[in-house]
């Protein structure tokens, strides 16, 4: 089963892209040129009306984390969002923290990151997914790898590879 990538707005993407994903110039109160540093992609971007007055007023996760992205901040309810997210980058655009999710009784117990690598820090599963879908000479299908985690009480969620653009973060 594939799904759009969701991103849950944990803010990890965001806090430490702030070496590369740079404000460049502000040209006027609400509008900057944006930059990749590292490929010196360049945007002009606004800061969506909504989050203006978080923009302007809060100014906490840069000093909690001075590698953060200048355009980040964290909501009332703890989520972080974009504060620019209609005229992000397309490094932002793009990026996905993971490929699947995997619950177990309703909690998140890991992720794939890439096509394969587990992280996670239940011993089980790690132990699962290294003796019963990594030990196998091919590849596994997203069936494969879904049917033997199902066995023993998990469920995966994958992530389709298109984008997430729908997301806020």
């Amino acid at each position: 089963m594939a799904e759009k990538f969701k991103c849950l707005q944990c803010g990890l993407c965001c806090l430490g892209i702030g070496s590369i994903v740079k404000m460049d110039k502000q040209i006027s109160r609400y509008g900057f040129i944006v930059k990749n540093d590292v490929v010196r992609e360049i945007h002009q971007a606004l800061i969506t009306p909504e989050y203006r007055d978080i923009f302007e007023n809060d100014h906490s996760v840069q000093e909690q984390h001075p590698s953060a992205c200048y355009f980040v901040r964290r909501l009332p309810n703890s989520k972080y969002v974009c504060t620019i997210h209609p005229y992000r980058l397309l490094i932002c655009d793009s990026y996905h923290c993971c490929t699947a999710r995997i619950n177990k009784d309703g909690k998140e117990v890991g992720k794939i990151k890439g096509r394969f690598s587990l992280v996670t820090k239940d011993g089980e599963l790690t132990k699962i997914w290294h003796e019963n879908i990594m030990a196998s000479p091919k590849d596994p299908s997203h069936d494969v790898i879904a049917t033997t985690l199902r066995k023993h009480g998990y469920s995966i969620l994958f992530y389709d590879e298109s984008d997430g653009s729908d997301n806020n973060l």
